[in-house]
């Protein structure tokens, strides 16, 4: 029976111990079915980042927040420049932020897909807490997910040690039709 097994993995490319799809453009248990990488080990298909704050960062009212340390970005679908994450793909994707402020202002912000208010964030003066909020969304090619802050001040946001981030995985690609994605 083993024998079976090892002659059909030859016959039928399970070459790594990995049962591709026979589709380049699926990904199969985490690795994708298309033969060659960018320099980076960058496949296509693959999608994930996350960014963080490099130091206390006073962010004006309504502002985006510009996460600007990179500690991933495969596929580069996030701008450290903007702070936007331009979804490439439609799919379902988890997004996550984390917030601290200092202890000397309350700050709200609110995680946001094409200028409409998905979840929003808050830590509280006279502390220094700490906020997250995870989503999983199903997200449109060209959809823009971006932090910022709510209020109409600006805000310091706290980060002696990484503690504000901003981060994003796609899922599972999908072909959605038909179906309505609220905001």
């Amino acid at each position: 029976m083993l024998a079976y097994a090892f002659i059909f993995a030859i016959l039928y490319g399970c070459s790594d111990g990995v049962w591709h799809n026979s589709r380049p453009d699926e990904v199969a248990y985490g690795h994708n079915s298309q033969p060659h990488a960018d320099a980076y080990g960058y496949h296509g298909g693959t999608i994930a980042f996350t960014a963080l704050l490099s130091k206390d960062t006073v962010v004006g009212g309504k502002a985006v927040v510009k996460y600007d340390r990179i500690l991933t970005n495969v596929g580069g679908a996030y701008s450290p420049i903007t702070g936007i994450f331009t979804v490439p793909y439609t799919g379902i994707y988890s997004i996550s932020c984390s917030l601290t402020s200092s202890p000397d202002n309350r700050v709200h912000l609110q995680i946001t897909k094409n200028g409409n208010k998905l979840s929003i964030l808050y830590a509280a003066e006279t502390t220094t807490p700490l906020s997250g909020q995870t989503l999983q969304l199903l997200l449109r090619r060209g959809d823009k997910i971006w932090i910022q802050n709510r209020n109409d001040w600006a805000a310091k946001l706290h980060d002696h040690g990484s503690y504000n981030l901003f981060s994003g995985v796609l899922i599972k690609r999908m072909r959605v039709r038909h179906v309505h994605i609220y905001s």
